[in-house]
């Protein structure tokens, strides 16, 4: 270093010194006043200053008020996804940001702290502190960042106070990506000399464009969503629902579709009778539909036939079972448009797979039972079958079990509480109180609406209750539960149901940053705790939806959990086959295997729950269920791990395919800053991937690395050591289906769930019961142009029919950004489901125009609206050449409108 610099830094480090004072007390009304005007906005600098380490971010505090913000025992309190320049191994939590006079304290989860030290300089009236700080590896989107930060005071009895300038979900306190700096992950020479880069960038509208290579048919050519075995259809004869004098039929002999018909009856307001009048009726009726696919006969319990007939405007619904007449019901509100009216037609299916499932996250952040039972109608729309409920995470614990009180009074609670003795500290932007997404739970009574609703929709619901890893909520709960008895002095029954061992010195950390969510398996007590629960949940489910899986999870549990617990190596002392963790854990799974069992119910997991040494499955003869599901959802291409879901089906597992790479819909839409999500397995997923799966022929979906570098199947299946790593499926019996993921991170309202899960959901559906022809077609170029075809008619449904029905049933779904082009000077605009229409406006937004073809000048705004017209994408802008203006073009529409419309009501009137 040199001299200057370091007397720099030491007359620095003086004058910190000589402004030190004593920390003070802070009022309540100091709490109140940063509450409201401390105004508080972040930044993400630079991702691109190491080598994957660190970036670059900087968080400036105005003071927005009259009065001076000063130091004390306050502290700012924040949920930030990434560790805050986290010290090396053995050294504190806490690092001091010298030159700023404040210090960053990791909690727990995301939950950090920001305090003031001795040498914090006041802010005064309208002055603004800039603080720069290192955080682990990269923030690159707006919703990396979480809302609800507040300000506490180590001063008991002073409520803490949510700033205001960070409240709800506009998320405006973060600053603009407008950088590549700022949304790219990496850019570095690696040690080999190859570049490693984050290829990445947001699409603009010119990119968009190239990319909804989509041909506009100015119709939805597909009659039905999910595509059917066989549809015959004539538009020369129509039948029309709307005379009101339409009756529904079941005989004597067809009553075991009487469920159906109930379905039906209440959804179009039409009688039942048991004997059909000569025209305008539905009849249901017992019996095979002989659906056939590839010249065989399908043995599918889901088969349905459908016949529309114009000449006797009738209607018949023949199925051998209640669930495939319930899906003949389905494709005839398909095939019914807004007018009560459809054409004569004849429809013939089955389904591809009997497990097509949806996933919801209710741990991280609660969505309460209307949208359940709404999502589940929407399932049901389109033919998926199982209701994966994910109901417990580190950050909440979300069903009432009696017996067991502390899960749902504590448990389900988020809040300002360091000891958590009254809630799970607050995460993922909760804020302080209690009155958050973060906090909610289904009573029993609830669940089993739930549960009858599912069932009347012929779903099934498949609850999970994450364990061992996963299990803060679970785990502070039961602590407080022996607490209590403890007082009581209860000993015995407080160590009942207690969930980790009070001596255990281990040291760890998951990946979600929590350091005590690793409930323990060496301790009978665990066991005693998984029954009860097990139990309870059977006997909600019972003469309701019966419980054919539980789910334990079993996923991410964090490497030196139970390492220093005394009672895992007073276990492994008496059990000398159990030697370290991974041990530990098949232990448990084995005995989790025998209590759910013993309950006659399947055993469920994600795929790392039910792997163990050298990347290989259990020993499925060693789990005691008839049969036990694994989830394969890890298949980061250039992890590794993509041939697991292979390697489970060989070892008879019923695999249930969930890749994140395809099936995660908690991911962003697009590559762009704005879009919602995380993005740690591929950078984005929008519906065209979805669509474009291939579960029956896995290692050809593979496309690009994380970071966006194409990957090719040649290079994915390459030999290591003779053996090539992609595992062929020799068992493809055991394959049982897939299932779409929303994980809720992120997602802390019913709109935001809707627009992540709309319209992938759509797509999802359509590859859980259709399998394309393009799928098993090994020349490439010839799969993705059929492929391209295939999409082609499927976008356009979305766009002139689907999205349109979800808009009259409520669904926000994500409408598409525009896409935009000028040839020359004259527009060209397009959208990733034709049908939609794109706007532009050259006056700032004042009017809006959809007119193609014109000529533009200046900047140019754009948006999609939603099929209804009534939501709009975000809206995006270009530059135009100096040409003709576009908004006399718009001003004249405009007048011509306004114009007409006075002529209108000047006649009327």
């Amino acid at each position: 270093m040199k001299v200057d610099t370091f007397l720099v830094h030491c007359g620095q480090i003086l004058v910190l010194l000589l402004c030190t004072r004593k920390v003070a007390s802070v009022t309540q009304a100091e709490l109140d006043y940063m509450g409201t005007y401390l105004e508080i906005k972040i930044k993400t600098v630079d991702n691109l200053i190491s080598e994957l380490q660190h970036f670059r971010a900087e968080l400036t505090l105005k003071n927005a008020g009259t009065e001076v913000i000063r130091g004390g025992d306050w502290a700012l309190y924040f949920c930030f996804i990434r560790h805050i320049d986290r010290p090396d191994e053995g050294e504190p939590e806490t690092w001091d940001y010298l030159q700023y006079g404040v210090n960053f304290t990791h909690v727990s989860g995301c939950l950090h702290r920001m305090e003031p030290t001795d040498s914090f300089r006041d802010i005064s009236p309208n002055g603004e502190t800039k603080i720069t700080f290192l955080g682990v590896n990269w923030q690159v989107a707006r919703t990396d960042y979480m809302p609800n930060w507040y300000v506490v005071s180590g001063t008991s009895g002073l409520d803490a106070r949510t700033v205001s300038s960070t409240a709800g979900e506009k998320l405006d306190f973060v600053a603009d990506f407008v950088k590549p700096r700022q949304w790219k992950r990496m850019d570095f020479v690696s040690e080999d000399g190859q570049r490693q880069t984050d290829t990445y960038d947001p699409y603009s509208l010119r990119v968009r464009h190239t990319f909804n290579d989509v041909n506009d048919l100015g119709e939805a050519p597909l009659l039905i969503i999910p595509t059917p075995v066989l549809v015959q259809k004539n538009d020369k004869k129509k039948v029309y629902f709307g005379t009101h004098d339409w009756v529904i039929v079941v005989d004597d002999q067809d009553t075991a579709l009487n469920s159906s018909a109930q379905f039906l009856s209440k959804k179009l307001g039409f009688p039942i009778v048991s004997q059909s009048p000569d025209f305008r009726y539905i009849r249901f009726h017992v019996g095979s539909p002989n659906v056939m696919i590839n010249g065989k006969q399908s043995n599918s319990t889901e088969t349905y036939e459908l016949r529309v007939n114009g000449d006797s405007q009738s209607v018949s619904i023949t199925s051998n079972t209640s669930t495939g007449a319930f899906y003949g019901v389905q494709s005839l509100m398909n095939v019914m448009d807004e007018n009560w009216e459809c054409p004569e037609v004849t429809v013939k299916d089955a389904p591809r797979y009997t497990y097509r499932g949806m996933h919801l996250d209710v741990g991280r952040n609660f969505h309460g039972k209307e949208y359940v039972l709404k999502l589940l109608d929407l399932m049901a729309m389109y033919k998926l079958n199982k209701f994966y409920f994910h109901l417990t995470d580190d950050e909440g614990w979300r069903l009432e079990i009696p017996g067991l009180k502390e899960l749902t009074t504590i448990g389900s609670k988020r809040c300002f509480d360091l000891e958590e003795k009254q809630c799970v500290v607050s995460q993922l932007g909760s804020g302080p109180t209690d009155q958050s997404s973060g906090t909610g739970y289904y009573t029993v009574a609830e669940y089993q609406e739930i549960l009858r609703y599912a069932a009347e929709r012929h779903i099934e619901v498949i609850p999970e209750f994450d364990m061992p890893g996963h299990g803060h909520a679970a785990i502070i709960a039961m602590q407080a539960r022996h607490d209590a008895l403890m007082s009581q002095g209860k000993a015995s029954n407080a160590r009942e149901y207690l969930l980790t061992d009070p001596n255990d010195t281990s040291v760890y950390e998951s990946i979600q940053m929590f350091n005590d969510n690793a409930i323990n398996p060496c301790m009978d007590s665990t066991y005693n705790f998984i029954r009860h629960v097990v139990r309870e949940v059977v006997e909600m489910h019972e003469n309701i939806n019966p419980l054919r899986i539980f789910d334990f999870g079993g996923d991410e549990v964090a490497k030196g959990a139970w390492e220093n617990s005394t009672e895992c190596q007073h276990l492994m002392e008496r059990l000398r086959n159990l030697q370290d963790a991974k041990d530990l854990k098949e232990y448990m799974v084995r005995n989790i295997a025998d209590i759910t069992a013993w309950f006659g119910v399947n055993m469920g997991a994600w795929e790392d729950g039910l792997m163990g040494r050298d990347n290989s499955p259990y020993d499925i003869n060693k789990l005691a269920n008839e049969n036990v599901y694994a989830y394969a959802w890890d298949n980061v291409w250039e992890w590794g791990a993509s041939n697991r879901p292979h390697k489970l089906a060989n070892a008879n597992f019923k695999v249930v395919m969930a890749q994140a790479t395809h099936l995660y819909f908690d991911h962003p839409y697009e590559p762009d800053p704005e879009e919602r999500g995380y993005y740690w397995a591929p950078r984005f997923t929008d519906t065209r991937k979805t669509f474009g799966f291939m579960p029956d022929n896995l290692y050809a979906n593979v496309d690009y690395t994380r970071m966006g570098a194409v990957l090719t199947e040649e290079e994915l299946c390459k030999e290591v050591k003779g053996v090539s790593q992609c595992v062929p499926l020799l068992n493809p019996e055991n394959v049982e289906g897939m299932q779409g993921h929303l994980w809720s991170e992120t997602v802390r309202t019913d709109e935001q769930t809707d627009y992540m899960i709309f319209p992938r959901l759509l797509a999802l559906a359509e590859r859980a019961w259709h399998k394309a022809d393009w799928e098993d077609v090994k020349d490439v170029n010839k799969r993705k142009k059929m492929r391209n075809a295939d999409w082609e008619k499927f976008a356009n449904t979305l766009g002139y029919r689907e999205l349109k029905r979800l808009d009259n049933l409520g669904v926000k779904y994500r409408v598409p950004q525009p896409g935009a082009h000028l040839v020359g000077n004259k527009l060209s605009t397009n959208v990733a489901f034709p049908g939609l229409v794109v706007e532009h406006s050259s006056d700032g937004g004042e009017t809006w125009c959809s007119e193609k073809g014109i000529s533009l000048s200046g900047r140019v705004q754009f948006r999609t609206r939603s099929a209804d017209g009534g939501r709009t994408s975000r809206i995006e802008s270009m530059e135009a050449s100096k040409s003709t203006n576009i908004q006399s073009n718009c001003s004249l529409l405009f007048s011509y409108v306004l114009l007409l419309t006075v002529c209108i009501f000047s006649r009327l009137y």
